[in-house]
This record gives structure tokens, C-alpha cells and sequence, in this order.
């Protein structure tokens, strides 16, 4: 039933595309849908080869490859099987992400830790197994150490990241103009209006990312790192910033706040009914 129901959305999708393709004169305009990192990708690049954005396509499976945990053989289940056995040598790949992962850690006050793994599997008495500050890297040797017990997730940076190096690669190619749906996460590279929870008017987007974090989709799945425990209430922040890995990461960091911090550098919107949470003795 899953499959029938995913073919349906994805045949809606592709079916969206042929028509704006019969309606519009570009007929090189690219317009394609792909199931990766279990949720759906649209990318819609007016005037791009097909091989573009097949290779666009192609770097978000990478980083599938690389950051997924759901696959036993990724570069991050390797990393996370290592915990415990001190520093392990890692991918160029990984090693930029996990660093990335941590400084936006730093820079969200904790309200974004990508050691939330063991609480995610756990429960809040697993709090003791994390905390960002605890990972160490050497970048002389590329290794990278996780103490007995962590494990890294990437749910909260893995859309964002991906995002970012396949539209680097499309401006690479010399695209000037195309957008990324990446599961309801928006990166436009030119301008683009995009719709976000609470805003009556469409947002315009220019080299820009919006991406939108609230507890009605999956209720529960968004757990705080100051007390373990699910963060339950209505409404939902986004964040808008040049980088997709930013936003990513804080529109987490915005949902698990309910306001924006000094640290936070770009647009943030909250759609109404989220409290402020006080930060607890946030982990640093």
C-alpha cells in the first residue's frame, strides 16, 4: 500500500511537470522528481539539460550514501559503530559534515546537537550519552572520535546539506535559475516565491533556503537536547538563509527555542501558538 501511494504522489508530480512543460515555450524546461532520503525531491531548473539535473539528482543520492544510518554500509553507520574504540579515519565527505554539524551546534546554543541519537532511540535517560561538545576531530589526521554510547544523526542537517552541494553543482554548470523541493524544504538559486506556514503572502526567495520544522506531520519526532522529552505544541518556525544546511539545521533550533536567538543571521517566521521554551542549562 505504501508503494501504490508513493507511484500515486509521484505520478501527480511528473504529471504537473508534462503540463507546465505543454504550457510553456522553453521545451528545455527540466522538471523531475525522485524518491531520496525518504521523502520526495523536486527539482524544477528552466533551461537545463536533462544530464544537469540527472547529476544534481545524483549528488543528493551521494550524500544518501554517505550520511544515511538507515543504510548499514554508510560512512556515518561506520562512524557510529566506532563509538567507544577511539578516533577513526573518515572520508573527506563526512568529516566536512560532522564539522559543520558541530559548528551549527555551537552557533545554535545546543538547541540544534547532532549527537541526539541515543535520546532518539532512548528516551530522556539517555541524556547523558550526549552532547555536541563531546565529539572530537583532528584535522591534521581526518579522524574523528565519538565516546562510548554516541551515535551522530543527520535527520536534522542531511535535506540541507545535500541541497547545497547539488545546487553548487548546478551553478557550476552555469544554471542560473532553479528550485529544490526537498521534502516541503525550499532552496532557490535566482528568485522564487515559496509558501510557508502563517504568511498569507507567498515569500520570495532569492539564493535562498526556507525550511519549516513543527510537530503536526510526525508528531512527537522532534525531541529537545536540554530535557530529552518530545517537543509538543502547535504552530511552526522557519528559517531563511542563504545556506540550505542552515536553515536546516535552524529551523530545528527555531521549533525547540519559540524565538530567535542573537546568534541566528537570517529570516525566521513563527506561525502562531509557540511559546518560548527557556533554555534549560543548554549543553555546550
Amino acid at each position: 500500500m505504501l508503494k501504490l501511494n508513493l507511484n500515486k504522489k509521484v505520478r501527480a508530480l511528473l504529471a504537473l511537470s508534462l503540463t507546465a512543460n505543454a504550457f510553456g515555450a522553453n521545451t528545455q524546461h527540466a522538471q523531475r522528481v525522485r524518491w531520496v532520503m525518504g521523502t520526495l525531491c523536486e527539482l524544477d531548473a528552466p533551461g537545463a539539460p536533462d544530464s544537469t539535473v540527472s547529476a544534481a539528482f545524483a549528488e543528493i543520492e551521494r550524500w544518501d550514501r554517505i550520511l544515511s544510518l538507515y543504510k548499514k554500509e554508510s560512512d556515518a553507520s561506520a562512524l557510529n559503530r566506532a563509538a567507544g574504540t577511539g578516533p577513526l579515519k573518515v572520508s573527506a565527505d563526512l568529516y566536512a559534515a560532522v564539522e559543520e554539524s558541530l559548528r551549527l551546534a555551537r552557533e545554535t546554543g545546543g538547541a540544534f546537537d547532532p549527537t541526539m541519537l541515543p535520546v532518539l532511540r532512548g528516551g530522556p535517560a539517555q541524556l547523558p550519552l550526549i552532547g555536541w561538545s563531546k565529539v572530537s576531530l583532528d584535522p591534521q589526521s581526518q579522524t574523528i572520535e565519538l565516546p562510548a554510547g554516541m551515535g551522530l544523526d543527520f535527520g536534522g542537517i542531511g535535506k540541507g546539506w545535500a541541497l547545497d552541494k547539488a545546487a553548487a553543482l548546478l551553478k557550476e554548470a552555469g544554471v542560473t535559475r532553479a528550485r529544490f523541493n526537498f521534502g516541503g524544504q525550499i532552496l532557490a538559486i535566482g528568485a522564487w516565491p515559496a509558501t510557508i506556514p502563517g504568511r498569507a503572502e507567498p515569500l520570495l526567495l532569492t539564493d535562498e533556503s526556507v525550511s519549516v520544522s513543527g510537530d503536526s506531520e510526525h508528531p512527537g519526532h522532534i525531541k529537545s537536547p536540554f530535557n530529552g522529552l518530545a517537543v509538543r505544541r502547535p504552530g511552526s518556525a522557519a528559517a531563511v538563509l542563504t545556506s540550505a544546511t542552515e536553515a536546516d539545521a535552524w529551523s530545528t533550533a527555531l521549533f525547540i527555542l519559540g524565538k530567535a536567538p542573537a546568534s541566528f543571521r537570517g529570516r525566521s517566521f513563527f506561525d502562531p501558538g509557540i511559546p518560548a521554551v527557556p533554555n534549560k542549562g543548554g549543553r555546550s
